[in-house]
């Protein structure tokens, strides 16, 4: 069994900042993704309360003012939305030295309580920052990516030094990103079972607790319906008449979803209005092993030569991407994009620093006529440069305007 709390997550540097700039740090994710050791890998010798344990949500929920007013800090707090009314105590604390930073570091795995808990009460006070499942340069012990660093600068593109190997994000995108099963997926009896009982923890334990009156039976067949359609544009109707349930239904379960980490949404580009687009949203399961899980995918060649195989690649690079820029960048969007002419673009990036539309395709090279729609969108939105991300062996220009950028660089 591999030691998980060995892996150095890279977002150790960026929560060490925010701590230096706020007296509350709320790191939020998904349940199994390595909170907990990214607080400890932060915080290496403070006070540890994590609100799962009987005897620590005891002491913290006996008298919340007590506590915070006679604990030493810096002090960490692992589940803290399991306790609520320790928000409203924690919000004095900080106010009784309100300039004193870094003193609180907690977790939460259950967004929509804990978010609404934050906003109520530590508005102002607290950075929040999400933490995701591995990425690959985490996965394999790897350096620091540079291709969301270089991501608008098309000359630092060019210079970029491979990050990991095919046969690597080949293995990544096969068994997923969550760190425990991952680190020990050469048991294959033991990664089969954690998927099964995440899944049955993830809705018989946060689901039931978060949302009581929710048909649990329905809502398990939808996130398994969600496997299939992942990387697709949403079809709220096709979705409610497979699970006989209302649109209104699907869309709530959607949103359901999106709040606890399991699935991401993204939006459609909608720059100019009189421009004909598909307004729905697209979207995807955001762990590409529990895509696999649910559609039975257990090894390469299946995944190969699956009918969904290109989406689920598009899946896995387009997370790569969006756990690379949490680090580096603070104000920044994604989307998809589809005209009613069927112009398409599979992702795009928008920040202060530009607007970079991204193609995503799993072969080794790319026909030019598939970049027609790339090019298109580059020349009417006036972008800098596009990129093409394959599975080439080199970074190389395509065009003035496109660039190629092979999987093992990101």
């Amino acid at each position: 069994m591999y030691n998980i709390a060995m892996q150095t997550r890279s977002l150790v540097k960026k929560v060490k900042s925010l701590l230096d700039n706020f007296p509350c740090v709320v790191l939020i994710g998904a349940r199994q993704v390595g909170k907990s050791t990214l607080l400890k890998q932060v915080l290496t010798n403070a006070k540890f309360y994590d609100l799962e344990r009987e005897a620590d949500r005891q002491i913290l929920s006996t008298d919340p003012d007590y506590f915070f007013s006679h604990t030493e800090t810096p002090l960490i707090i692992d589940e803290a939305q399991i306790e609520p009314k320790i928000f409203n105590a924690l919000r004095v604390a900080i106010d009784a030295e309100r300039n004193k930073k870094g003193r609180y570091l907690l977790s939460g795995s259950s967004s929509p309580h804990l978010i609404k808990n934050i906003n109520e009460s530590l508005a102002g006070r607290v950075a929040i920052i999400e933490v995701p499942n591995f990425d690959w340069q985490e996965a394999y012990g790897r350096d620091e990516s540079q291709f969301a660093k270089n991501l608008f600068d098309i000359n630092a593109l060019e210079k970029l030094n491979q990050s990991t190997s095919h046969e690597e994000l080949e293995e990544l995108c096969l068994k997923g990103s969550f760190p425990e099963p991952f680190l020990d997926r050469v048991n294959e009896l033991f990664y089969l079972n954690w998927y099964e009982n995440y899944i049955k923890s993830y809705i018989e334990r946060d689901i039931r607790a978060l949302f009581p009156n929710l048909n649990l039976e329905a809502y398990r067949r939808f996130i398994s319906m969600l496997s299939f359609s992942s990387g697709e544009i949403m079809n709220y109707s096709k979705l409610a008449s497979a699970l006989d349930i209302s649109e209104p239904s699907v869309k709530n379960y959607l949103d359901i979803a999106e709040g606890t980490f399991l699935w991401r949404k993204l939006k459609s580009f909608q720059a100019q209005k009189k421009k004909i687009v598909i307004k729905a949203p697209k979207g995807h399961v955001r762990d590409t092993g529990l895509i696999n899980y649910f559609l039975k995918i257990q090894t390469q060649d299946q995944l190969k030569s699956h009918p969904n195989y290109g989406y689920i690649w598009e899946v896995f690079i387009v997370e790569q991407i969006l756990k690379n820029m949490e680090r580096f960048y603070v104000n920044f969007d994604y989307y998809y994009y589809r005209s009613k002419n069927k112009l398409e673009v599979d992702f795009i990036v928008e920040s202060p620093q530009g607007l970079i539309p991204i193609e995503i395709k799993s072969g080794t090279s790319t026909n030019s006529k598939k970049l027609n729609h790339l090019k298109a969108f580059i020349d009417e939105y006036n972008c800098a440069f596009g990129i093409l991300i394959n599975n080439g062996d080199r970074i190389a220009r395509l065009s003035e305007k496109i660039i190629q950028v092979p999987a093992v660089f990101i």
